[in-house]
């Protein structure tokens, strides 16, 4: 088969990375593999061994420190078309069995305009028929969770159809697509899901749809191939290991050096800290006998041997810790950070130390500044508080077992992508009942 991949790829690399697990599966299985991406992220993918279309498309970082309001979307119009029309351009092109993308923010586009199947890797949190609510969580059975979903979903519903309905339909128009949205679940209704993480952790409601699945989390081996000793890193191995990955939230490099200034005084710990996309490693300290900076870091093999992971409560984090049993302290950014962070506050396995109220879930603005003003003395504080947390950690050991239990997800993944190219773009599965 022919498989075309298309993966957001504006700030950080996660949502390429989880797709470059599942194409090294199909690439091995003998499919022909090629991947969209942005001009920035191209060597990154050419180097993992896959193909490329064009020079790339333009960066789009839905994530501006700069500008976290709707009126990103309306100032950085020809960046979108950019990165969408890319997308379209590629599948005409090449003329693909199927289309994976991650995570379909915009809904199927090139799908639609072309009748391909499509796959999407989306976190379930995304999605309408997520149990909990988009920023908020409150996806626990119990009857304050359930009172709290009940009021607040149509109010989030409203929202979305109101705010961010008109810009995908206008981008539709513009891609010369004439199937439209409605709501919030026809952005991706006509798209298989494969959900990258476990019921347990990302839980769904009631649901018509027969084409949702959870895979279990998907992780990159590009990454764990580099060596990771920790006695190579460190003097004293005695010491309690804190992993600090923050990847591309941070963008501000005054940031990093109040953090690194933070870290120092901790003379107690073993910490790693890997910068991620957005500053080259020369830019800071040099390394001492308890405190290692990295740029990039095999983020499995740092978790195995880390006693906590602190980290902007990013999924990809967030499950390569909890893969290993370990607790997260997460410092949310933006909305689905804050999801994933609530979420592991309901199921006792970690700390969010920027929970998200009604006012920050209506200005994204405001709650990055939110973030960014958070004391890194404050952080260090509640990692303290996590490292001597002997319940916490047990339920975090304890949680490693339920998430091991997907199996092998790349190849799960891999399975579902060869079923769904065979299907034809179709009638819409039934609506969430």
């Amino acid at each position: 088969m022919k498989i075309l991949f298309t993966p957001y790829s504006g700030g950080a690399i996660a949502h390429i990375a989880r797709l470059l697990a599942i194409a090294d599966a199909l690439k091995a299985r003998g499919h022909d593999i090629l991947f969209t991406t942005s001009t920035s992220k191209k060597v990154f993918v050419e180097r993992s061994g896959h193909a490329v279309h064009g020079e790339g498309h333009a960066d789009v970082n839905l994530n501006d420190e700069h500008d976290q309001s709707l009126s990103y979307f309306a100032n950085n119009r020809d960046l979108f078309m950019s990165w969408l029309g890319d997308e379209i351009d590629a599948a005409t092109a090449f003329r693909p069995d199927v289309i994976v993308s991650s995570p379909s923010f915009f809904g199927p586009t090139a799908s639609l305009k072309l009748g391909i199947p499509q796959v999407s890797v989306i976190n379930a949190q995304w999605l309408p028929e997520f149990k909990g609510l988009l920023g908020l969580s409150l996806a626990g059975d119990g009857l304050d969770h359930r009172i709290m979903r009940t009021l607040a979903r149509p109010l989030f519903e409203r929202k979305f159809s109101a705010k961010y309905l008109p810009e995908i339909r206008a981008f539709y128009q513009r891609l010369g697509i004439d199937e439209r949205p409605h709501d919030r679940a026809d952005v991706n209704r006509r798209t298989a899901v494969l959900v990258p993480s476990v019921a347990a952790f990302e839980p769904i409601g009631r649901s018509g749809r027969n084409d949702l699945h959870f895979v279990g989390p998907l992780f990159w081996s590009g990454f764990e191939r580099v060596r990771f000793e920790p006695a190579e890193l460190f003097a004293d191995l005695s010491k309690p290991f804190v992993y600090v990955s923050l990847g591309g939230s941070i963008y501000r490099k005054q940031s990093y050096l109040d953090l690194i200034d933070a870290l120092a005084a901790r003379t107690d710990w073993n910490v790693l800290l890997t910068l991620g996309p957005n500053f080259p490693r020369a830019d800071f300290t040099a390394d001492r006998d308890n405190f290692v900076i990295q740029s990039l870091t095999p983020g499995l093999k740092a978790c195995m041997h880390a006693d906590i992971v602190v980290g902007t409560g990013s999924h990809g984090t967030a499950m390569q810790a909890l893969w290993h049993g370990k607790p997260v302290v997460a410092i949310p950014h933006n909305i689905d950070q804050a999801t994933i962070a609530s979420r592991l506050v309901e199921l006792g396995l970690g700390l969010n130390l920027n929970p998200i109220g009604l006012r920050d879930f209506s200005d994204r603005q405001r709650y990055f500044d939110k973030a960014v003003s958070i004391p890194w003395r404050d952080v260090l504080d509640q990692t303290a508080r996590a490292l001597g947390d002997d319940a916490l950690r047990a339920r975090a050991r304890d949680f490693s077992t339920t998430l091991r239990g997907a199996g092998d997800p790349p190849a799960v993944a891999a399975d579902l992508v060869e079923h769904y190219a065979t299907r034809s773009v179709g009638p819409a599965p039934a609506k969430q009942r």
